[in-house]
């Protein structure tokens, strides 16, 4: 990667320090299990809206100015159960979901789609669900207990939050995880 590239992502960020907390059991009761794991570090735990990858710093500017134009209220959305992808059976990543809220999130999503798309940015073509990554999993050691633990959570709030921002993030890549800065923040504002 040259220097003039950047990796980013727009995101929600997830950093109520309750909701995190009951995160942090769940991926405790399941180490406990003896599942492979590599968490999410605490201040890395956010909703993806869209990946972008390696941006040059030129079209990172267009990013930042098609962004500006976001707008959404601020609003309340709840954390509510867990899962795996691509499913439990075949677990890579484990989630925790979103419930209340799905629909501004979702339109969130949409509009900045739309805003990056002219910029070259492709549009998903996979439906969106919005989760949040809270671990990998590294090998298949303790699948089944697991998945057996995360299907109890299928109605577990793990609590709400207001959602009064928007964040595109760097990603600077080290051995030791992610490292993540924030390059530019949107606050709510009514359409």
């Amino acid at each position: 990667m040259s220097e003039d590239q950047v990796r980013s992502f727009v995101s929600i960020d997830l950093d109520d320090q309750q909701i995190l907390s009951r995160v942090g059991s769940i991926l405790s009761s399941l180490q406990a299990i003896g599942g492979d794991l590599k968490p999410v570090e605490w201040e890395n735990i956010h909703l993806t809206l869209k990946f972008l990858g390696n941006v040059s710093s030129s079209r990172l500017s267009e990013v930042k100015t098609s962004l500006h134009q976001l707008a959404f209220p601020a609003f309340t959305t709840e954390i509510k159960g867990a899962g795996a992808f691509p499913n439990l059976n075949h677990m890579t990543v484990i989630w925790v979901g979103v419930n209340e809220g799905w629909s501004q999130v979702e339109q969130i999503y949409e509009q900045v789609e739309k805003l990056l798309s002219p910029l070259g940015f492709r549009k998903e073509n996979r439906p969106f669900s919005p989760h949040i990554t809270i671990a990998r999993v590294r090998s298949r050691r303790k699948r089944d207990e697991m998945a057996n633990f995360l299907q109890h959570l299928n109605d577990e709030s793990f609590g709400s939050f207001t959602v009064d921002k928007v964040r595109l993030k760097q990603s600077i890549l080290s051995s030791s995880g992610p490292k993540y800065s924030t390059l530019l923040e949107i606050p709510p504002q009514p359409r």
